[in-house]
């Protein structure tokens, strides 16, 4: 006898099982993520920005922070701007899709700041990091135009989905995950009564970098919990965050199998996973990183 633990889904607690120990199946395929539309997805890319404002009698020291501020929301709409165009290389992408874009600086959302006050007498200068939100939708709702998305060269896209959309007391779920190139994940079920569990990366999977093209199964060789179905039952999310670059650092609570829990709510989790790890600083030095979140809904019952 083997003892094992499941994690079951709309339950935030533990509870062991005794399996019998039999020869390995194999595992069906997975199919791939080209036809799989998310229950919700953010697109978004974050960079790095110095924001300058020069002093002037006309306005107060509040007003040239405020401006300095505003500047650097503005370059960096800009630069996500051009660097998603530059990513759009499929043939035909631009007749199949539209990117868009709010030039509004509210849309600008500020994730870390520094105020460097004024430099030289002479102008004020802030530092942010910056994520900016935009879309992509479909010109013609034609079939096979997700496949576009799913080539290298487009956007960044990670499909996350299961199965079936509906699971019954006792069956196991299986995750599964692809994007269209390499990037970083953090994968997270959270629960009809908000427990939010991470299932990748956890303590003996310790993966956090995906290979793009590649499915991956959650759980797998390596992991020590099976996802079985145990009541109370309702509604799960799984969400996927990724980036280009490696995500924020998010303090968990460890729950036993190798698992953790984060004991805030979403959106914390949300912004600290945007805490992406961008290299170099400044807008000369950073290209910045596409971010993308996924969420696949599922439910369970009798």
């Amino acid at each position: 006898m083997k003892k094992r633990y499941s994690l079951p889904l709309t339950s935030a607690f533990l509870f062991v099982c005794f399996l019998l120990i039999f020869p390995a199946k194999a595992q069906p395929q997975a199919p791939r993520a080209v036809q799989v539309v998310p229950d919700e997805e953010k697109r978004s890319f974050i960079r790095e920005m110095d924001g300058y404002a020069y002093l002037s009698e006309d306005m107060t020291l509040a007003q040239t922070r405020a401006a300095a501020f505003a500047n650097a929301k503005r370059q960096a709409l800009e630069a996500a701007k051009t660097y998603i165009q530059s990513k759009t290389k499929v043939k035909d992408f631009q007749v199949e899709y539209d990117l868009i874009w709010s030039s509004a600086e509210g849309a600008v959302t500020i994730l870390d700041q520094k105020d460097y006050g004024v430099k030289e007498n002479v102008r004020y200068h802030v530092w942010i990091k910056a994520e900016v939100v935009y879309d992509m939708k479909p010109k013609k709702p034609e079939v096979g135009t997700a496949v576009t998305i799913m080539d290298k060269d487009a956007p960044l896209t990670v499909k996350v989905w299961t199965d079936k959309k509906h699971y019954k007391a006792g069956e196991n779920i299986n995750i599964f995950v692809q994007g269209n190139r390499d990037f970083y994940a953090r994968i997270v079920d959270i629960a009809s009564g908000g427990e939010i569990i991470q299932l990748l990366p956890n303590d003996f999977r310790v993966i956090n970098f995906f290979k793009g093209g590649k499915v991956y199964r959650i759980p797998d060789k390596g992991d020590s919990f099976d996802l079985k179905v145990a009541p109370p039952f309702g509604e799960d999310r799984i969400v996927v965050y990724a980036s280009e670059a490696p995500l924020g650092v998010v303090a968990m609570e460890s729950i036993g199998q190798g698992l953790r829990q984060y004991r805030g709510l979403q959106k914390g989790l949300a912004r600290a996973s945007r805490g992406v790890k961008i290299v170099g600083t400044g807008a000369g030095s950073s290209d910045g990183a596409e971010f993308y979140e996924a969420t696949w809904t599922l439910s369970t019952g009798k």
